[in-house]
C-alpha cells in the first residue's frame, strides 16, 4: 500500500486563472464538493500608523466584515505570549478600536495615531476533495485577494491551499501539483506575508529587531546596536506582559528593565552622543516608578529613543572601531581614574573626595557590565569591582555631624556625644581599612585591565 503524506500543498495562481482540475478517477480522487458554510467574501481594513510600525513589528490590527457582521482582529504570533497570537472581539456600538486592543499594542504603536492603512477584499472558496469511498481526502481553500491603498487597487493575488485530512499518496500529490502548474500556478512552501502583499512601508524593517549575539569580533556600532536591541526587546516584552496581565506586580519588572538599561547607558556614556544620552536620562528621571500612570510616558519615551537608535546607535568617530579594543581602552582609562582618586584618599579627606572615588568605581562597574562580552579580562573584573563598590559605599558615607546638645541634660548630652564618637570611629576604621588594602586592589585591577 502506498505511503500517505500529510504535508500541506500551497500554490500561487494567477488571479484570473481557471480553478485547477483536482479530480481524477484514476488517482482515486473522483469528487470535489464545495463547502458553502466556509466560503464567503470578507472585507478587511488593516489599521496602522502611517509608517506601518505595527505591521513591520509583526502585529496585525484589522476590522473585518463578513455578511454584514463586523469584528476586530488582533494577531501577533511573533510576540506571543506577550501579545495574543490571535484574538477577535465584536464591534461595539461606538465602532471604535477596542480600548483593550489599543492598550495592548501601545508599547509598539507608541504615540502614533492609528488609522486605515490598506483595504483587502478576500473571496474565499472552500472545497472537500473526496476519495473513491466518499471520504474527505483533503480540504482545498482557494482565496482571491484584492489589495487597495488610498482607494486604488495596488495588488491582486491568489492562494490555493490543499490540506490533507486522511493523507495523500505520492502519485496523488504529484497529480495535484501538475494540475496547478497546468493553470500557470507555482508551488511554494510558504506564501508571502501580509506585509509583503501590502508593500512599502509595511514591508520595511521592524523597529524591534531580534538581538544579535554580542561578540568580541563586532565593531563598536554592531556591539552597541546588539545591546540596544536586547534592552528594547526586553523592555517592550515586560511592558506588554504588564498590560496583558493588568496587574501592579508587572510594574516592578518594568522598573528592573529600566534600571538595567540605565546602567548600560551610563556604562556606554563615553561613546554616545551627549545630547542623545542626556535626553534619554531625562526620561528616566524618577526611577523607580510606582504606578502604571507614572510608568507609561517614560517607557514610551525610552522605546522611541531605542527604536530610533537600534540600527544606527548615536556614536562618534569610534563607531567602526573594533568593539574589543575600544571597550578595553575605556575600561583601562576608568580603572586608572579610579586608582588616581583612591590614591588621593586619606582618613580625614573631605566627604566629597570619598564620594568622587565611589562615583569612579560605580562608573567602572557599569562599563565592565557592557564590556564583558567583548573583553576577556572584564569577565573576571565584575566581582572585584563589585567588592570595591561595596567597600567604598560604606567608607564614603558622610561624616556624622556634630550633635545638637541644646536643651539636653548632661546625661543625655554625654550619651549622644558617645554615639556620635562611635559612628566617627567606625567610619574612620572603614576608611583606614580601605586605604590600607587599596595598593593591592589597584595592582590586581591594573593587571586585568592592561592592554595586551
Amino acid at each position: 500500500m502506498a505511503k500517505k503524506r500529510m504535508a500541506v500543498l500551497r500554490f500561487e495562481l494567477p488571479f484570473a486563472a481557471d480553478p485547477p482540475r483536482l479530480t481524477s478517477e484514476e488517482m482515486g480522487l473522483p469528487r470535489i464538493v464545495r463547502r458553502p458554510a466556509a466560503s464567503y467574501t470578507m472585507d478587511v481594513t488593516v489599521l496602522d500608523a502611517a509608517d506601518a510600525r505595527l505591521l513591520r513589528a509583526g502585529v496585525v490590527v484589522a476590522h473585518r466584515v463578513v455578511g454584514g457582521q463586523g469584528d476586530w482582529y488582533l494577531a501577533a504570533p511573533a510576540w506571543a505570549p506577550h501579545l495574543p497570537a490571535e484574538r477577535v472581539e465584536p464591534v461595539q456600538a461606538s465602532g471604535d478600536l477596542p480600548e483593550r486592543f489599543a492598550a495592548l499594542i501601545r508599547p509598539i504603536a507608541r504615540r502614533a495615531p492609528i488609522g486605515p492603512l490598506a483595504g483587502l477584499t478576500v473571496e474565499r472558496d472552500e472545497w472537500s476533495l473526496r476519495d473513491g469511498e466518499g471520504r474527505a481526502a483533503a480540504a482545498v481553500r482557494d482565496e482571491r485577494v484584492t489589495v487597495r491603498r488610498s482607494g486604488m487597487t495596488t495588488a491582486r493575488y491568489r492562494e490555493v491551499t490543499v490540506t490533507p485530512t486522511t493523507g495523500l499518496t505520492r502519485r496523488q500529490r504529484d497529480f495535484l501539483v501538475n494540475a496547478a502548474v497546468a493553470v500557470h500556478g507555482a508551488v511554494t512552501e510558504h506564501f508571502p506575508n501580509l506585509q509583503s502583499r501590502i508593500g512599502a512601508p509595511a514591508s520595511g524593517l521592524s523597529g524591534f529587531p531580534q538581538p544579535a549575539a554580542l561578540s568580541s569580533s563586532s565593531t563598536l556600532e554592531e556591539y552597541v546596536a546588539a545591546i540596544f536591541a536586547r534592552h528594547l526587546r526586553g523592555l517592550v516584552e515586560a511592558d506588554l506582559d504588564r498590560r496583558h496581565a493588568d496587574d501592579e506586580e508587572g510594574i516592578g519588572v518594568v522598573n528592573d528593565r529600566l534600571w538595567a538599561f540605565r546602567r548600560d547607558l551610563r556604562g556606554l556614556a563615553a561613546f554616545l552622543e551627549p545630547g542623545w544620552r542626556e535626553e534619554v536620562e531625562r526620561r528616566l528621571a524618577g526611577l523607580a516608578f510606582e504606578t502604571a500612570a507614572q510608568l507609561d510616558e517614560p517607557v514610551l519615551g525610552v522605546v522611541d529613543a531605542l527604536v530610533s537608535a537600534v540600527y544606527a546607535p548615536p556614536l562618534g568617530d569610534e563607531s567602526n572601531a573594533p568593539a574589543r579594543e575600544a571597550l578595553l581602552q575605556r575600561v583601562s582609562q576608568a580603572a586608572s581614574i579610579l586608582d588616581g582618586r583612591c590614591q588621593a584618599l586619606t582618613i580625614d579627606a573631605p566627604d566629597e573626595r570619598w564620594a568622587g572615588a565611589l562615583s569612579a568605581a560605580q562608573q567602572l562597574g557599569m562599563l565592565i557590565s557592557v564590556a564583558e562580552d567583548a573583553v576577556s579580562p572584564a569577565k573576571g573584573l565584575r566581582s572585584r569591582c563589585d567588592e570595591i563598590v561595596a567597600r567604598l559605599t560604606e567608607a564614603a558615607r558622610p561624616s556624622p555631624p556634630e550633635p545638637d546638645l541644646d536643651g539636653l541634660s548632661l546625661q543625655q548630652a554625654y550619651r549622644m556625644g558617645e554615639q556620635a564618637e562611635r559612628r566617627r570611629g567606625e567610619l574612620a576604621r572603614l576608611r583606614e581599612e580601605f586605604i590600607a588594602t587599596w595598593v593591592g586592589q589597584a595592582r590586581k585591577l591594573a593587571k586585568r585591565t592592561r592592554k595586551p
